[in-house]
């Protein structure tokens, strides 16, 4: 049996005393997440080591190291001793991730009648789910199921610091799994009796009153858009502090509200003070972004203050979506460019040499192509024009040209080093990544590619108007401020973009506004003051409606603001995008 050994596991519960054996590869027991459990001899299992239980297991042994790995925060390990491991791991990683408990203390019971039909959980003791609930239970029994071999019960205790302990009852059931060997049968409602299938546990502190920058309570009913941010702040806890109360919740994880069937569970005692969060959200702002967006469906808009990163204002007209605002993963087309030339500015272009905007462009045998306007390119082509009419293979040349360095991270280190990108933002809401459903905006291209489709904004980049506004605001401002939504926040910082390279951006950027050969000329009406860049975007959707996302991002130096604003299928960015930031920037005055 070489590279495995035999560990005997002792358990002392509910007055069990039985010898049992466990078969491990590796070091260890539960190493194969990374993180230890627990052995008779008190080691951990070391990283990489995988967990099974062996024929020669009892089924109080496989109880006992499931409950040891789950509560070691080793979910892959807990996992791996049920009968459905992946979604064992993904539902316990998932619940436990919300709950957030400081520790997790699980002791295992006594053995019950397996066939005696006892629900988990029936037990009413404080903290539990009162008997008879209708709450589902996580999983219906499965007819294919194997008999089971033994039921035990365990108590939990989810400390969270204060004298704040959730205590409950429930019981897990232990079946033959393929090999031979005990498995825990798994559904969700082994984590908790009353846990349905997809629910979360969560445990929030008191509400809290959110105000606008005014100290007016935000009203949810009149600004609906603002409902997830004001109900995310109304129960959100700094980092670094405990509450005196907190109220364990069955929530929904995709629309966020309680399933009061499953129960609630407080814990401490109200200290009787009413708290406030008071937001940098500007009263005038939201409702002159709520109501430029009203003639576009499906669209999202967010204004910024460039010198602070303070979140003036944030909506949405997606009734489907009402955080498509800062929460959207679309590609953003053009509006990409500006980052993309401040990294060929860096690399020493310069906006009067010639670039070579041609009718299009072949990369790896994919044709690249002009928006219809540049169907024949542009003859003599710099890189202003190219910038102000929006070429996209001009930018694919300067990826395939070296004008943008040889290493394909180039594009992503930029976006990272001096626009904040590719890393967490603390709106306020705790660190989250915006714009990406997974942790950078703008990935390292593989190749040739791929980093030619980024530099013209499509690729494996998405971004949602709260990053792309916060792009118009860092060259506003000439350095990056992270968005935040209550002022002292603790922000990220990045490198200032150099003086010249971000005068010559805001160059660029008024002249897509006001040169005559600029995309957006005619689009803000009675202003001077502006600098933007228009976008238009392919995404999944664009194949079937035939029309493509309509993106702008605007900034006004004198007024402090930047706008970055996305209409799903809205067309090019001067067909929607464009005009509602100016019907916004009109109801402000902005003329």
């Amino acid at each position: 049996m070489t590279g495995r050994r035999i560990t005997a596991i002792r358990i002392a519960a509910g007055g069990l005393s039985a010898a049992a054996l466990l078969t491990t590869s590796g070091c260890g027991l539960f190493g194969s997440s990374g993180k230890s459990g627990s052995s008779a001899d008190g080691k951990g299992g070391g990283p990489g080591a995988s967990t099974s239980s062996s024929p020669q297991a009892s089924p109080q042994s496989v109880a006992q190291a499931f409950l040891t790995a789950w509560s070691s925060g080793d979910f892959k390990s807990a996992g791996a001793l049920t009968d459905d491991a992946n979604n064992a791991t993904t539902r316990l990683t998932a619940v436990m991730g919300s709950l957030t408990p400081k520790t997790m203390t699980l002791t295992l019971g006594s053995q019950q009648d397996a066939s005696s039909g006892a629900t988990a959980g029936s037990s009413s003791a404080p903290g539990s789910p009162a008997s008879g609930s209708t709450a589902s239970s996580g999983a219906a029994p499965s007819s294919t199921a194997a008999a089971p071999l033994a039921k035990f019960a365990f108590k939990a205790a989810a400390d969270f610091g204060n004298n704040l302990v959730w205590n409950y009852d429930s019981s897990l059931e232990l079946v033959q799994g393929p090999s031979g060997a005990p498995v825990v049968h798994w559904t969700s409602s082994v984590i908790n009796p009353q846990l349905g299938p997809t629910d979360v546990l969560k445990a929030v502190p008191p509400k809290q009153t959110v105000t606008d920058s005014k100290g007016t309570t935000i009203d949810t009913t009149a600004h609906p858009t603002l409902a997830g941010a004001v109900n995310a702040l109304s129960t959100h806890v700094p980092a670094n502090t405990t509450p005196t109360q907190l109220t364990v919740e069955f929530v929904d994880p995709k629309s966020g509200t309680a399933d009061t069937k499953a129960g609630v569970f407080p814990l401490g005692t109200s200290s009787g003070t009413t708290v406030s969060v008071k937001t940098t959200i500007n009263p005038n702002v939201q409702s002159a972004i709520e109501n430029a967006l009203k003639a576009y469906p499906n669209s999202g808009m967010v204004a910024i203050q460039p010198d602070t990163g303070y979140i003036l204002g944030m909506a949405s007209n997606d009734t489907g979506f009402p955080s498509l605002s800062y929460k959207a993963q679309r590609a953003p087309g053009s509006t990409f460019k500006v980052i993309t030339t401040a990294l060929a500015l860096q690399q020493g272009l310069q906006t009067s040499q010639p670039v070579n905007c041609s009718p299009n462009a072949t990369v790896e045998g994919q044709v690249i192509n002009n928006d219809s306007s540049l169907r024949n390119g542009i003859k003599n082509a710099d890189l202003t024009a190219a910038f102000e009419q929006s070429c996209n293979t001009a930018f694919v040349h300067l990826a395939l040209d070296g004008k943008l360095g040889n290493d394909y991270t180039a594009l992503a280190n930029e976006a990272k080093n001096y626009f904040g990108m590719n890393q967490k933002w603390d709106l306020g809401l705790g660190p989250a990544t915006y714009g990406t459903g997974g942790d950078q905006q703008v990935p390292p291209a593989d190749g040739q590619g791929l980093f030619a489709r980024d530099a013209f904004g499509q690729g494996n980049i998405t971004m949602s108007p709260l990053t792309m506004a916060s792009v118009a605001a860092t060259v506003c401002n000439g350095s990056f401020k992270q968005p935040i939504l209550v002022p002292g926040t603790p922000q990220i910082s990045a490198t200032a973009l150099p003086a010249n390279v971000d005068s010559q951006l805001t160059t660029l950027m008024h002249g897509v506004i006001y040169s005559d050969q600029g995309t957006a000329v005619g689009k803000f009406p009675g202003t001077s003051d502006l600098a933007g860049k228009t976008g238009s975007a392919e995404s999944g959707d664009t194949p079937k409606t035939g029309k493509t996302d309509s993106w702008m991002i605007v900034f006004d130096k004198k007024d402090d603001i930047a706008f970055g604003a996305l209409v799903l299928n809205g067309g090019f960015g001067i067909d929607a995008a464009a005009p509602a930031i100016d019907k916004a920037l009109n109801t402000l005055g902005y003329r």
